[in-house]
């Protein structure tokens, strides 16, 4: 036999199962090194936080998510307007062309809607792709 303390198995010395179970995880605990044991280790940058540094980027957030807030919100405008400008044309061009030229009105509005069909399918088919890639990144993560 060697100097090393022999371990004992807890099942022998204990009939009762939770006393195996409690001394087994004893062992373990005792004998493992600290790299092997299980449960959360916080890194040592996280220990050097101090309140000042959490308040900063919590600052630092809400000024984020404001601005990011004022830029949809100027977008939203500019999509207003560009929908607005748009029916101004078609108002514009119905009442231009209508009464004198039906037949060059019709190919107008035929145009335009081959042009409005396909920037609708660009739209769905790049919202289809979106989707289907998010899909598969959430696959990817289980």
């Amino acid at each position: 036999m060697s100097d090393e303390k022999s371990i004992e198995h807890p099942a022998r010395s204990a009939g009762d199962a939770d006393a195996a179970v409690a001394g087994t995880a004893r062992t373990m605990r005792e004998h493992a090194p600290d790299s092997a044991r299980s449960g959360p280790s916080i890194p040592p940058l996280f220990e050097k936080f101090k309140s000042e540094h959490i308040t900063q980027f919590l600052n630092q957030s809400i000024e984020s998510d404001v601005a990011r807030h004022e830029t949809s919100r100027g977008d939203r405008w500019f999509r207003l307007a560009y929908v607005i400008s748009g029916i101004g044309v078609f108002a514009f061009l119905t009442a231009l062309l209508l009464p004198d030229r039906s037949d060059l009105y019709i190919r107008i509005l035929q145009g335009m809607g081959v042009f409005g069909s396909g920037l609708a399918a660009g739209y769905g088919i790049r919202a289809y792709q979106g989707m289907r890639s998010a899909c598969r990144r959430r696959s990817d993560d289980l």
